[in-house]
């Protein structure tokens, strides 16, 4: 049956023809008014979840085309081989894969997809593709613009030294005009070719992100699930087109050279185009390769986790309450007793430090455009500051209802932990705050984030709690004679957490599911006072601050 559903289902079957009004996802048919009445008081059907057929058609086409059913022996999707990527029924399992053993239910592996983080991660990529392209298409306009006024000047010169010569000369002006007007038409061509090709993918870059937005709104899981797997395969290849162009993205600039022998002279000069680099950074979560971006069995247990010391760095601070780091490598650091956030390059040089006019506490990375987030902590100036990395200038001050202390990047919000108010979410953009749940929140909290899951240390209690997105609890974890006073919190890629104890002088890895725990840095290692740590999942680096002068970074093993 076709998803486009040009008469009701159930009529249809009655053989009459009726235009649909509503759609059922759970039945995949379109309902007329009559049928949708039955449909929402039937026993079987009562709990199911309608939607305007109008909605439902806004959908991408190919997304439409999705159904739950095997397309093979028409029997509903159970199960998701693993190693084969794709949805079986029951039949399938015995014809095609009945020796595969890395299988899970269907329903396991689509559930929650639409606030997954790899769904997240899709945005995010198609946000930066979207960027880099207007990126590069206004540095290609802007040389557009200085090849015009190159061609002015150089007719300026053409012009003056045309006065110092015969006028016997006249011919050969004209055919020196020619020849810039041709030289100006060529690299226009190429230009403006290189400059309609990133519009166009430009173009679709907008579609993706609008198709995306449809699909999480209106389609079923199985659906959104195919969808981001195919929207997955369409970013790793425009990234690559993309990467393409700017591995040979050149600026090309032209000069004029007067030839001063004018008894020898047969042109007023020659025209000369130079071509360097152009030094457009593009801006990128992590580096990406084709990966699968399937819930997976976590496959690294914390008996596994090891640390080696890879560099210590000297972060100048005297009270570090925070600490991030770049998708380049530079790591930051929050210093509370000078109210200042310092940017430090890879090698630990200074980059640049930035003052800001209320107390701080905790700073977090926006990758998506480029920016950090501090908190001001117990200030009573409540408010989180922006900071613009590219151009190292305060971009914004968000007031807030609550002094902030831990920081989190969640999409496109930042989470907080507020002062006695609990957990919130915040929106940079529109400046709007809204609760995930309230509980008494001490100061001196932190935050992290993975997936759909958030963690809070509360360091009174001596406790980790790992909550979901709508404030029900998974675990707590309390153990003081392991950690006590728990600060700084942070999240691997296999989900395991790390977390500073500020008091036991050590770093602690708890398990994803918070049953199994594991010390591995103490004082031994370097540790003394320590406050903040943040786990870089590109690198799988371990970056823990101590609260005076010396930062230590880890590599993952």
């Amino acid at each position: 049956m076709t998803s486009s559903m040009p008469v009701c289902g159930v009529c249809d079957l009655r053989k009459i023809t009726k235009p649909p009004t509503a759609w059922c996802p759970e039945c995949e048919e379109g309902l007329c008014a009559e049928c949708l009445e039955h449909h929402s008081l039937s026993k079987g059907t009562r709990k199911h979840s309608t939607i305007p057929i109008t909605e439902y058609q806004k959908l991408p086409t190919d997304i439409l085309q999705i159904t739950e059913n095997c397309d093979k022996h028409n029997e509903r999707h159970t199960i998701y081989c693993k190693k084969h990527e794709c949805f079986c029924c029951s039949s399938c399992i015995v014809e095609d894969h009945n020796t595969c053993r890395d299988l899970a239910k269907s329903t396991d592996i689509v559930q929650n997809i639409k606030t997954s983080n790899a769904f997240f991660e899709i945005e995010y990529a198609l946000g930066e593709l979207a960027d880099n392209i207007k990126t590069i298409r206004q540095t290609q306009q802007n040389n557009l613009k200085k090849v015009s006024e190159k061609k002015v000047h150089i007719l300026q010169e053409i012009k003056q030294t045309r006065i110092t010569i015969n006028n016997h000369l006249d011919k050969i002006q004209d055919d020196t005009i020619k020849k810039i007007h041709a030289t100006e038409k060529n690299e226009r061509k190429q230009i403006g070719q290189l400059v309609a090709s990133l519009e166009e993918k430009e173009n679709e870059i907008s579609k993706c992100k609008q198709n995306i937005e449809k699909v999480k709104q209106h389609s079923t899981d199985l659906q959104a699930f195919v969808s981001m797997k195919l929207l997955e395969k369409e970013v790793y290849n425009n990234e690559q087109f993309l990467a393409s162009i700017k591995n040979n993205l050149e600026e090309r600039t032209w000069s004029y050279q007067v030839n001063n022998v004018i008894k020898d002279i047969t042109s007023f000069g020659k025209i000369i185009i130079e071509t360097k680099p152009y030094d457009v950074v593009l801006t990128h979560k992590k580096n990406k390769q084709a990966q699968t971006m399937v819930p997976r069995v976590l496959s690294r247990s914390i008996v596994n986790v090891s640390l080696k010391l890879h560099k210590t760095i000297n972060t100048m601070g005297k009270d570090i309450t925070g600490c991030c780091m770049l998708l380049d490598g530079r790591m930051v650091f929050a210093d509370k007793e000078n109210n200042a956030v310092r940017v430090l390059n890879n090698d630990g040089s200074n980059d640049f430090q930035m003052k800001i006019p209320t107390n701080i506490f905790e700073v977090a990375y926006i990758s998506r455009d480029n920016t950090l987030a501090v908190t001001s902590g117990f200030s009573f100036a409540k408010c989180i500051t922006l900071i613009d990395i590219l151009n190292k200038t305060i971009k914004k001050t968000l007031p807030v209802e609550s002094q902030c202390y831990g920081i989190a990047v969640q999409g496109i919000n930042l989470v907080c932990s507020a002062y006695g108010e609990g957990i919130q979410l915040i929106n940079p953009y529109n400046n709007t705050t809204s609760d995930v749940f309230r509980i008494e929140t001490p100061g001196s909290c932190y935050l992290a984030t993975f997936g759909d899951k958030l963690y809070h240390t509360v360091s009174t209690i001596s406790s980790v709690t790992c909550y979901d997105l709508q404030g029900s609890i998974h675990w707590i974890f309390e153990n003081e004679s392991i950690l006590r006073s728990p600060y700084g919190i942070s999240v691997d890629n296999d989900g395991n957490v790390y977390v500073v104890g500020k008091e036991s002088n050590n770093v602690v890895v708890i398990s994803p599911d918070g049953q199994q725990y594991k010390e591995i840095l103490n004082a031994r290692d370097g540790l003394l006072d320590t406050q903040s740590l943040h786990y870089d999942r590109s690198t799988n680096q371990l970056l823990v601050a101590n609260k005076k002068d010396k930062a230590m970074l880890f590599s993952s093993n």
